[in-house]
């Protein structure tokens, strides 16, 4: 009986030492006028309530961040290109623990949505970019169907890779995705093939392009994609490798304050363009960089 209760009192504090703690009493950054006291009603949960500081923060960075877009959504989609995905602007409401004392990032929507902070359009079927590009892309899957039936391995292989290099340069001209997150302390961009651009930004940054990134969700090549990320505020730039062609990983680094009066700020910003190289460039200069700017002016 006493051995059954030890491991009972075993487990119970096992439970309690492992178990999400209350945050209630301790206080995040502050914002202005607001309240930095964490009053979480999540005990018990794996994240826990915010603060009114963390939300009133949250709100204003959503809202600066829209701001700066919105210029490259209404040019967009004067040129037949609309809106397919965006996230949806709502209430910071949980956050994860352990986060008061470091730099804020996006981090409900990463967890509950696509991704921190995003939007994506496509390009109408009917405009003659789209229809350029998506012949290949009927061509090929024709070819790939035919070299299914013959069932000669060396035609499925040449038709499967045509058809991935159409559907990729299709993808490239006719959808992009913007994700931009705030307060990175580094930013690591797996790439199939080498041969990365560094480029100088004056007035913003600088800008880091690959061919061949990982996707967000993981797979191998034949999802890779081209991406071109900018970067604000205390980033080291990489160095470009050239004309490589094996993998690579290239690692950008930020520079980050934990001081109370820094956690709650815009530090950096990286912005995640995936498109093809002329079309992210295009969407660089239609961005609203004073508005990014000013987010990350002292408040």
């Amino acid at each position: 009986m006493r051995k059954l209760m030890q491991s009972a009192l075993f487990l119970l504090l096992t439970c309690i030492a492992t178990a999400p703690q209350n945050a209630a009493g301790q206080t995040t950054g502050t914002f202005g006028s607001c309240d930095p006291v964490i009053h979480d009603k999540l005990v018990g949960a794996e994240w826990r309530t915010p603060s009114e500081c963390e939300v009133k923060f949250d709100a204003y960075v959503r809202s600066g961040l829209t701001a700066a877009l919105q210029p490259v959504i209404d040019n967009l989609s004067s040129h037949n290109w609309s809106v397919t995905h965006q996230v949806e602007l709502q209430s910071l409401t949980s956050i994860p623990r352990h986060t008061e004392t470091k730099p804020y990032q996006l981090d409900e929507q990463q967890m509950h949505q696509s991704g921190p902070f995003y939007v994506e359009l496509n390009l109408g079927n009917n405009a003659p970019i789209f229809q350029q590009y998506d012949q290949p892309v009927q061509a090929a899957m024709q070819k790939f169907g035919e070299a299914l039936k013959s069932q000669n391995v060396a035609d499925m292989t040449a038709a499967q890779n045509t058809l991935q290099a159409a559907t990729k340069a299709a993808a490239e001209h006719a959808t992009i995705r913007i994700s931009v997150f705030i307060n990175s302390g580094s930013v690591e961009v797996s790439s199939f093939k080498g041969g990365h651009t560094v480029a100088t930004l004056p007035g913003i940054g600088f800008a880091v392009s690959a061919p061949f990134v990982q996707a967000p969700t993981g797979g191998d090549i034949s999802a890779a994609q081209r991406v071109t990320y900018v970067f604000l505020g205390p980033f080291t730039p990489p160095k470009p490798t050239g004309a490589a062609t094996g993998d690579e990983d290239i690692q950008v680094k930020g520079s980050l304050s934990s001081a109370p009066a820094k956690l709650l700020s815009v530090q950096n910003i990286c912005i995640r363009i995936q498109t093809g190289t002329e079309l992210a460039q295009q969407i660089i200069t239609l961005v609203d960089w004073s508005a990014l700017k000013g987010l990350m002016a002292e408040k």
